[in-house]
């Protein structure tokens, strides 16, 4: 009986439930605790110059007797000494008692506590009031429209030391009005004040109280409500065409023109009131695009939506860009190709209640979750001298500039000029489109597919793969054939018969721009199974319903019950890949000296990764003269591609290498992708005769023509990656300071215009402008820093073996001593970090350079007016131990 007591006992404190079975001795035990700290919470306060009520909630007791538990507070005169306490009863999760007998003017602290069973306890955290005459009293909102209010209140017997102003919130309940975000009042203390508030969304119940906060306690007024105004979005003149691949909203969410700074959102807050900095009270965790979470797309009922960081860099990069002020408000003026133009503010940013950075930056919300952490979103930051991709914790509230959801895409004819195949080989794979033709509405066309415009009509689409639908085309052998479309007008038709026979037919064609639909004197290619009776017509009016360098969909109608059928190509060279070529030419006189290993690699994103190929000789090479990777009219296609070298294997030993020394790309001029690893006759060659001695397999370069560090007797391995097809990561990189204290505050990314390049020169990589300086000027880091790092968006992607080293950091003007070796290249999804400290990084584990932790905090980084860092990027591929 004793044990069953016990275990009860534990049970509850511990949530275990204990399920009795015919033996006396079996239980089912679930190990879930019933509370913690953070179930109880320490609320608010009304007070009179003599009494006080406290006010208290918990989670997690719904389902306990009330006999197994107590509730209360502890309160006392000291912060550290609360040695008298009451309790009282709880209902809905909330409890209250009201002290009585106390002294005006005087105050008070108290803790609101659960106590189970008589022997655990639970705690909220201390708070404090004062008693007091003083009143606020809430007025009844003013003004009110779609996106502001006037609100304030009336005070008495306040002290002259007291500030006021108004908390707001879109919940009802009083306790979570009184935590509710502090709109602060911008006027001096008056009896009758008044705030207009901006930033608030259509349609939307806010409730909001006055505030008067004493310094020891806050004195709230009644809770009062209103309704802002509904707002119908219009997609003719609330968007703006700039000539870019989407519409940009002319005003922020919450705004009502341009230059308003409109609210502030965390990630996945769909309230702008939300001041919590526990990411569990932000539930998005993932992406956001059009869900339930997209503020954009939730406000104004689906019209618009949150942009990508690729929409932010486009608007950068191909518009216009001026930091001005309009209205007397800074930002930057974005001018289109078309001329047309928006204007983006430089709202700042919140963290709890405070804002920073109005009038100096800008900080806006993507639909992006960063992918390697998922506390943090990812954001795009501007100042007047830099903009760029950045992430944000998801607690830290930044502005909202929407755009259209239907794209703007422009229809380039030019890249119809290929050879197309159907997207489907014999063996069932495929390079883009899952199934190689999809079902749409009559209506689809264009607009609907590509640009994903809300057109009212027969619009659907069903997007069957062949895995599951393979009757759709009745098998991959009816999917054969090419189709050319020539510049010159002219069209080349290979069709497979449903004998398994081609008949090859010639003839022109043409293209309506305007209505992006193709007229041919002959069928288009489609599945064999599309015969005549199934689809009419193969040549007049056939819908161009998507078209990129890589894919094209061209659609046809169905004859009975009609509805489009997309026919879905790729390129000829993406449906069968690239074939790539390894030489290995060198002393030995084999018999194969000049001879290829081949590998085929998928052409567009299913190419991008890492491939391994292999050369299998049939004499040694007792030396390298001429090791080269080719990729057949891979720079061709992508002329942008970046390709690097993993690792290379000689008869199955690793060759150690300075991938900084190859030669990348088009090297030759003749569109294959070539990485030279070793040429005594090509862009690479190092003979002694020109003086160039610097190779990339030894330590301290040396002479190439019989690079011994190459030899093989039967195999040689070389296992690259294709890093990307869009960019050679060349181009301007900016390198952003984080440094955040032990309350969140700081920075998510400062920039003083330091910047630096990545070029390619002849097939060789290289850094200019390698060192630079960043300050960061602030008040308020002195506690220590949390995490201090110089962070470069994008760039681990395209080359995870830069090497960067700290050369001097500076605190409040003074050199600070460090352990140089301690300061790491780390990483964070795509983006490389130089790390100084970071309690979740690399050096929480790997130990700091400036000292040792207190906690999650070095407080050797702490600084009361400035941080410099001095650091230098020194390569960008790895430099192996020698």
């Amino acid at each position: 009986m004793k044990t069953k007591i016990y275990l009860a006992i534990i049970s509850l404190i511990m949530g275990l439930s204990l399920v009795s079975c015919e033996d006396d001795n079996d239980f089912a035990i679930s190990t879930t605790p019933i509370l913690t700290d953070s179930s109880v919470v320490t609320g608010s306060s009304d007070v009179t110059a003599t009494t006080a009520t406290l006010h208290g909630t918990v989670d997690g007791l719904e389902k306990m007797a009330a006999s197994s538990y107590a509730v209360g507070f502890y309160y006392g005169s000291t912060q550290d000494a609360l040695t008298e306490n009451v309790t009282t009863t709880l209902a809905d999760g909330a409890f209250a008692a009201t002290l009585t007998g106390l002294v005006n003017n005087s105050t008070l602290y108290y803790q609101a506590f659960v106590r189970l069973q008589g022997k655990v306890y639970f705690k909220g955290q201390v708070k404090s009031l004062i008693t007091t005459n003083a009143k606020a009293v809430t007025k009844v909102a003013t003004e009110v429209d779609y996106a502001s209010a006037t609100l304030g209140g009336t005070l008495t017997d306040y002290p002259a030391n007291a500030t006021c102003g108004i908390v707001i919130s879109t919940s009802a309940d009083a306790e979570a009005v009184r935590a509710g975000l502090i709109v602060k009042d911008a006027a001096a203390l008056s009896g009758n004040f008044a705030i207009a508030r901006g930033g608030l969304l259509p349609n939307t119940t806010y409730y909001y109280a006055a505030y008067l906060n004493l310094g020891s306690g806050v004195v709230y007024g009644n809770v009062e409500s209103f309704t802002t105004a509904a707002y119908t979005f219009d997609i003719d003149n609330d968007l703006v065409d700039l000539g870019l691949s989407v519409k940009w909203a002319r005003f922020n969410v919450g705004a009502k023109q341009a230059t308003d700074l409109g609210g502030l959102f965390g990630f996945g807050d769909l309230t702008g009131c939300n001041n919590s900095i526990n990411v569990d009270d932000y539930p998005a965790t993932t992406d956001t695009y059009k869900t339930e979470y997209d503020i954009a797309n939730a406000v104004y009922g689906g019209k618009v939506t949150l942009p990508t960081a690729a929409d932010f860099e486009e608007l950068f990069s191909v518009c216009k860009s001026e930091w001005t002020q309009q209205d007397g408000v800074a930002g930057f003026k974005l001018t289109g190709p078309n001329g047309n133009s928006i204007f983006l503010p430089a709202a700042g940013s919140r963290v709890m209640n405070e804002v920073a950075d109005q009038g100096a930056k800008g900080f806006y919300m993507t639909g992006t979750v960063n992918p390697s952490n998922s506390n943090f979103a990812i954001s795009y930051e501007f100042g007047s001298g830099m903009h760029t991709k950045t992430t944000t914790a998801r607690y830290q509230a930044v502005a909202v500039r929407p755009v259209s959801t239907s794209k703007n895409v422009k229809f380039e004819k030019e890249l119809l000029y290929n050879t197309w195949e159907i997207d489907l080989t014999t063996d069932g794979s495929y390079s883009t489109f899952p199934g190689p033709s999809y079902f749409y509405g009559t209506d689809d066309s264009w607009a609907t597919v590509t640009n994903n415009e809300p057109i009212i009509g027969d619009i659907w689409s069903w997007l069957p793969d062949f895995a599951g639908n393979a009757w759709v085309v009745g098998s991959a052998d009816n999917c054969r054939g090419y189709m050319t479309l020539s510049a010159d007008g002219k069209v080349v038709v290979s069709q497979v018969t449903s004998e398994g026979t081609f008949v090859e037919s010639n003839g022109t064609f043409t293209i309506n721009e305007v209505d992006k639909t193709l007229t041919l004197t002959t069928d288009i290619l489609v599945p064999a199974n599309y015969t005549s009776t199934y689809v009419n017509s193969k040549k007049t009016d056939i819908k161009i319903l998507s078209l990129t360098k890589s894919s094209l969909q061209l659609a046809v109608v169905r004859t009975n019950d009609p509805c489009l059928l997309s026919i879905n190509y790729v390129p000829q060279m993406e449906k069968y890949g690239y074939v790539t070529k390894l030489t290995c030419y060198g002393g030995g006189d084999a018999p194969d000296a000049w001879n290829s290993a081949t590998l085929v690699i998928p052409g567009g994103e299913a190419g991008l990764g890492t491939h391994t190929i292999t050369f299998n000789a049939q004499g040694p090479r007792t030396n390298g003269q001429v090791y080269i990777l080719d990729i057949e009219g891979y720079a061709a296609a992508y002329p942008k591609a970046l390709v690097r070298i993993e690792s290379i294997k000689a008869d199955g030993k690793e060759v150690k290498f300075d991938g900084n020394k190859f030669f990348y790309g088009d090297i030759e001029g003749k569109g294959n992708y070539r990485i030279e690893l070793a040429n005594i006759w090509g862009a690479g060659h190092n003979d002694s005769w020109d003086g160039l001695k610097d190779t990339p397999f030894r330590k301290d370069g040396g002479e190439t023509t019989n690079e011994t560090a190459l030899a093989f007797n039967s195999t040689f391995e070389v296992k690259f990656t294709v890093a990307s097809i869009t960019s050679n990561g060349t181009g301007t990189y900016t390198p952003n300071l984080i440094t955040i204290n032990p309350s969140w505050g700081g920075t998510w990314g400062h920039n003083n215009g330091a910047a630096f390049q990545v070029k390619n020169e002849g097939g060789k990589y290289s850094i200019v402008n390698p060192s630079l300086a960043i300050k960061y000027e602030t008040g308020d880091q002195a506690a220590g820093s949390r995490m201090t790092y110089v962070q470069v968006d994008n760039f681990h992607a395209l080359f995870p073996g830069a090497h960067a080293t700290l050369d001097e950091l500076s605190l409040d003007g003074k050199r600070v001593s460090f352990d140089a070796t301690k300061v790491p290249d780390a990483v964070d999804g795509s983006n490389y970090r130089l790390e100084l400290w970071n309690c979740y990084g690399a050096t929480s584990g790997a130990g700091c350079a400036f000292g040792t932790p207190d906690g999650e905090i070095i407080k050797e980084l702490g600084f009361s007016s400035s941080m410099e860092l001095k650091f230098t990027f020194h390569n960008l591929f790895s430099i192996p131990n020698w």
